[in-house]
């Protein structure tokens, strides 16, 4: 299958993400990959800005004031799967407990839902209290953990 050449909408994606990245501190950016991760890679920023919304979804928030994504939630579904799919959340740091995070992902939760998803699985670190009060606000549960993680899973019923 070949792919179309990047169109100016998906390079503003890519730039977008890349600020917003850039944004991040580095224990945001830990937190968020569970591991050290000073940057993206060209293949990366291209996997995270195409999505199809129905396997890989992505809703985004920019700030009304300056025009930046300021956070993002995701899901895309696991390989191998049709049906079970990893969720991911990720605000800059300066808008941190504001709410965005819950919003974001309680929108890709329904989002999830409508698309035929029928279990999401979520990972953090152990230490990440505000991550792991977002999964349980949402309905998640801890299902284990390991490597100093947490890892959590909501089933999801029909929309």
């Amino acid at each position: 299958m070949s792919h179309p050449l990047p169109s100016p909408c998906h390079a503003a994606a890519d730039f977008e993400l890349a600020d917003g990245f850039a944004r991040l501190s580095a224990q945001s950016r830990y937190r968020r990959f569970l591991g050290p991760k000073p940057t993206l890679s060209e293949r990366e920023l291209t996997y995270l800005t195409e999505v199809d919304h129905v396997t890989h979804e992505a809703v985004v928030a920019f700030d009304a004031a300056g025009g930046r994504m300021v956070g993002v939630a995701r899901y895309a579904v696991w390989a191998g799967s049709d049906s079970a799919a990893d969720l991911a959340v990720t605000i800059v740091d300066d808008w941190h407990g504001r709410g965005l995070g819950s919003v974001l992902a309680a929108r890709v939760v329904r989002c999830a839902r409508a698309n035929g998803i029928s279990r999401l699985t979520g990972s953090t670190l152990w230490d990440n209290v505000a991550a792991s009060a977002l999964m349980r606000r949402l309905g998640f549960r801890a299902v284990g953990s390991g490597d100093g993680a947490l890892e959590f899973r909501l089933d999801l019923t029909p929309a």
